[in-house]
């Protein structure tokens, strides 16, 4: 499944949550809900990692050498980095599921996020 279909379907299934049609016991949704937290935790690590392949070094200073690093410093920070932003979406969307299914999600808080998620913060 791709990335975009993941997407789609979390949020047909957030959706369904917040409508009342999906719903969970409590205890497993906060539990599922808990094991998104650590993992969003860990991706925003591995981002912050991603972040930092942006500064290569070992190259030397030949032309050629230099064009390489830059080449590598660009499709290794931008790629990683864009890749672990959908799945921060992803385990946000899923996050935010379990907590609609479990009546833990409000309006409120969906519209919270959004504006984070608007301002990057999120």
């Amino acid at each position: 499944m791709s990335e975009q279909d993941q997407l789609k379907h979390w949020q047909g299934l957030k959706q369904q949550a917040i409508n009342g049609d999906m719903t969970l016991e409590p205890d497993m949704g906060q539990a599922l809900a808990n094991e998104c937290e650590t993992l969003l935790t860990n991706l925003r690590n591995r981002k912050l990692d991603a972040e930092a392949l942006g500064f290569l070094s070992g190259y030397g200073g030949l032309p050629s050498a230099l064009d390489m690093k830059k080449k590598f410093e660009t499709i290794a920070a931008v790629e990683a980095v864009d890749r672990l932003n959908g799945l921060i979406e992803i385990a946000e969307l899923m996050r935010d599921t379990y907590l609609a299914a479990i009546g833990k999600l409000t309006e409120t808080d969906q519209q919270t996020s959004q504006a984070l998620g608007n301002t990057g913060l999120a």
